[in-house]
């Protein structure tokens, strides 16, 4: 019998249960979002904002309701209804009121008489001064009765949405998050005072609806508490719409309430409910009861003499306390948020899927996919390669750089010369000039005048922009028979004069690290725009795997390296790039809105974004003027407003590194690495500003710089919020 092996299924333990080695507030947040993100991708939530097509509106024996016509995207048109305080004026604490299976509209709310005397939720909290939206689940009378065949609506509807790899409970999270949306933009429903009740079915949506938020909401759940192997092998009470596919693999009903902790939670049940077992119930809610009291939240749990209802005193009591006062602070605004949406965590699965089932790991169709799809944004054939610091290595190899001098900004990241070093040069630094952040072309001149052996030099586009005086750099280089090599690292997508960053230079050096605006987890590409590019290209293959004189050959030609991308992080950058132009496009928005935003505030401006540039945002630079303790200024942010700012590029020029200080030559040699004189950095600074010591355009740039939070999940709320900290703080 197939139940011998459903029992088997049923004892193997959940891999996302809560450990008991989650005992502090931090570990246990860290698994609930763990938890959270794993449910995200069994649910497949399908966006979808709700429309009300029309309303009417009536008043009697105290209330206001609202009867809704509702239109979604994906389900059409459907109906709702809110309920208020006839009296309202000002605004109230609101709830979504999701009720279960059988419950009916007219019945939730009042409107008629209710089949059990608890059924009425939806008005019983509206008399209690709440402001209340109740929605139809959608599951009944929708398929034809004589072919249903007296089997239930509900089942038929999950196995076929099972068909598309979905779920109905999905769909109906769907409905609710949608609905949460529509309720907390109410005017009469203060958005700071908002949380969910639900009955069985309607409490399985409210526990799955607030574990896929966007924010902490109070949860009342009434008649759904237990073990899943219970509910549905045991008691066969279980209803297919109440549960996501798969997610007995990963977490049972306990767990997913204490996934909600530390957010407010009432749990009632009742010891006379045929579809529950009380010994379950128990069993489950000390399980939750152990992750409330490692996190510190407000758990109330009851067990009554009651069958399969609410009580609904104690749901108005614990929404009455719980929404009391307004939401504890919004969360923090981090430095960087990096999002992959379902659909893409989806797509990334099932390309890691087929290469994993093909055996290719390296080397295969998703590199090249990857790099066809990078072409898109760097207007040049590119090859895949480990990381943007391997990239530049091949490229300084290829050139041939070994006891030759190879010209680096003093102010980039310590990987840009470390490549120069690795690759067997000696590093000397260059000033910047402070409108593109680009290499100081007289300064240039200055540094190939004193190193006639200079054999690269490799321009920066710091924080996504190409410098306007990228064209005298190179022009410069060409002169004299010097490879420029681009560090693109920070340019994806970003543009001079409508061409593309990476396709000024011989080579372009691009990275996927995950802070970057499109990322691979570890992974940098190779573009070639010289003379020859197809040769180029294919010496860039033979370096990154070894140095094999073919692919596949046992014979080596040049001290490669282990530098290959494999399938798997190119199928994650794959899917990342084919979202690209809409990561580029939120960027450019977000940054507008800075421009806006910070008008005014003192002390502060923003970086202005040279004419025939546009920038990728890798980074949004402003800079402090007058005598400001930038580190004293991010501290303060943090811990007074929550707000991380991004890091700098660069707080610390290489001339100021350890290793560059340790292996600097002595004055007038030519041996080691250099630090700079002032024959390498030009003279002046922007608006007039000092700097001490050499370079003196990046030193003023590294102190005065700040970057603010940019990253294409950033709301204008936040936007908002990290524009009146600065003001507050600037002040």
């Amino acid at each position: 019998m197939q139940t011998t092996h459903l029992r088997h299924l049923l004892t193997t333990e959940p891999t996302l249960r809560r450990p008991p080695s989650v005992d502090t507030p931090e570990a246990h947040a860290a698994w609930s979002r763990t938890l959270r993100a794993t449910l995200a991708r069994l649910a497949r939530v399908t966006p979808a904002p709700l429309g009300v097509a029309a309303t009417t509106t009536t008043t009697a024996e105290g209330l206001r309701r609202d009867r809704l016509t509702l239109t979604s995207p994906v389900r059409g048109t459907f109906h709702g209804t809110l309920l208020a305080p006839e009296d309202t004026t000002g605004r109230r604490p609101a709830v979504l009121v999701l009720g279960g299976r059988h419950a009916r509209m007219e019945q939730l709310t009042g409107e008629t008489p209710p089949d059990f005397p608890d059924r009425n939720v939806a008005e019983h909290l509206a008399r209690a001064g709440f402001v209340t939206l109740s929605i139809e689940h959608g599951i009944g009378g929708g398929l034809d009765e004589e072919r249903r065949a007296g089997r239930d609506e509900g089942t038929l509807l999950a196995h076929a949405f099972a068909l598309t790899g979905r779920s109905l409970l999905g769909a109906l999270v769907g409905d609710a998050l949608g609905a949460l949306d529509l309720l907390t933009a109410h005017p009469l429903a203060d958005p700071e005072r908002v949380g969910l009740f639900g009955h069985s079915l309607g409490a399985a949506v409210a526990l799955h609806t607030a574990l896929l938020g966007p924010r902490p909401l109070p949860v009342c759940a009434a008649s759904h508490l237990g073990s899943y192997p219970a509910l549905f092998a045991r008691l066969l009470t279980g209803h297919e719409g109440a549960v996501l596919p798969g997610v007995l693999e990963y977490a049972d009903l306990p767990d997913l309430y204490a996934a909600l902790a530390p957010a407010p939670l009432h749990l009632q049940y009742g010891t006379a409910d045929a579809y529950l077992e009380p010994a379950d119930a128990r069993a489950a809610a000390d399980a939750v009861r152990r992750a409330y009291a490692t996190a510190s939240g407000p758990l109330e749990v009851r067990e009554l003499p009651m069958g399969h209802g609410t009580h609904v005193g104690h749901a108005v009591d614990f929404l009455t306390r719980a929404l009391a006062q307004p939401a504890d602070a919004a969360a923090d605004v981090p430095a960087q948020r990096i999002h992959f949406d379902v659909a893409d965590r989806r797509a990334i699965l099932d390309r890691v899927d087929l290469a994993l089932a093909s055996g290719h790991l390296t080397q295969g169709p998703e590199l090249a996919r990857f790099e066809d799809r990078a072409r898109t944004w760097t207007g040049v054939a590119g090859v895949a390669v480990a990381s943007g610091a391997a990239a530049l290595e091949i490229a300084l190899r290829i050139v041939g750089v070994a006891d030759r001098t190879v010209l680096v900004p003093v102010n980039t990241f310590f990987a840009t010369a470390a490549a120069a070093v690795r690759a067997g040069a000696r590093v000397r630094f260059v000033d910047i000039e402070l409108d593109g952040l680009g290499l100081d072309p007289a300064a240039l001149r200055t540094a190939l005048d004193r190193y006639p052996d200079t054999a690269a030099v490799l321009p920066v586009h710091i924080g996504g922009i190409v410098s306007p005086l990228l064209g005298e750099v190179v022009a410069l280089c060409a002169e004299r028979g010097v490879a420029v090599v681009e560090d693109a690292a920070h340019a994806l997508g970003a543009t001079l004069d409508g061409r593309f960053a990476g396709s000024f230079g011989r080579f372009g050096a691009f990275s996927f690290f995950p802070t970057k605006v499109a990322v691979s987890g570890e992974g940098g590409l190779v573009t070639c725009a010289g003379a020859d590019p197809a040769s180029d290209a294919e010496q860039v293959r033979r370096w990154r795997d070894h140095g094999k004189s073919a692919q596949g050959s046992t014979l080596h030609d040049r001290p490669g390296g282990n530098w290959r991308l494999s399938e798997l992080h190119a199928a994650v950058g794959t899917v990342d790039l084919e979202r690209f132009d809409r990561t580029l496009a939120a960027r450019r928005d977000l940054a507008a809105a800075y421009d806006e935003l910070l008008d005014g505030v003192p002390h502060l401006r923003a970086h202005t974004v040279p004419e025939g540039v546009r920038g990728n945002y890798y980074k949004y630079l402003a800079y402090l003027d007058g005598p400001v303790d930038r580190a004293l200024l991010k501290k303060r942010l943090r811990e007074r407003h929550g707000v991380a700012l991004a890091g700098e590029v660069y707080d610390h020029l290489l001339c100021d590194q350890p290793y560059f200080t340790r292996t600097a030559p002595e004055a007038g040699t030519e041996a080691g690495t250099g630090g700079g004189t002032e024959a390498e950095t030009g003279a002046g600074t922007r608006g007039g500003a000092e700097a001490e010591g050499p370079f003196p355009r990046a030193r003023w740039f590294a102190r005065h710089h700040i970057a603010l939070p940019l990253y294409p999940t950033l709301t204008r709320a936040e936007q908002f919020r990290v524009v009146a900290a600065l003001r507050a703080e600037l002040s």
